[in-house]
């Protein structure tokens, strides 16, 4: 999209577009961790169960590593305007991810209040408590920053295909 959509309120939109893909990245190294810590947990327990003579299978602790993602460097500001015609397919894109992310979102409110209607202490509730707090406090913001990219970039696309 960088390289399609150019322009000063194209820079702010990418932008803030990065900072949405940084926080989904935030988010699920969280779920790693607070999942991890759960799992310690458990496993704890059945190592204890098992030690007194019980019965049940015993856990392997999770990995809590994530695959490194590569990071996008910020648009840098310009004075420069251009929509190469191939932002179209960035459009399309967007359109889908907006969508998706409007479902993930819809998902993770309803499995987070799920998880915690049945996690009432231990395994740092806490912090997990206020990981996922975090998201679906800035979840509206994010949908805001991908919808207004999209509205912006299906005004360009519109524009500059009047021209050709």
């Amino acid at each position: 999209m960088k390289a399609h959509w150019i322009g000063s309120d194209a820079t702010i939109h990418i932008n803030n577009l990065i900072t949405v893909r940084d926080a989904l990245g935030a988010l699920l190294a969280d779920a790693k961790d607070v999942t991890s810590t759960a799992g310690d947990s458990i496993i704890a327990v059945q190592k204890v169960i098992r030690a007194n003579g019980g019965f049940g299978e015993v856990g392997i602790e999770l990995n809590r590593a994530i695959k490194e993602v590569l990071s996008i460097a910020q648009a840098t500001e310009t004075a420069e305007f251009n929509v190469d015609p191939v932002a179209a397919e960035d459009y399309n894109k967007l359109v889908e991810e907006c969508s998706e992310f409007d479902s993930f979102v819809t998902n993770f409110e309803s499995k987070k209040d799920e998880l915690m209607s049945n996690w009432t202490a231990g395994a740092n509730l806490e912090d997990a408590k206020t990981k996922f707090k975090k998201f679906s406090e800035n979840s509206e913001t994010y949908k805001k920053y991908m919808n207004d990219a999209k509205e912006n970039l299906g005004i360009a696309v519109s524009n500059i295909s009047k021209l050709g």
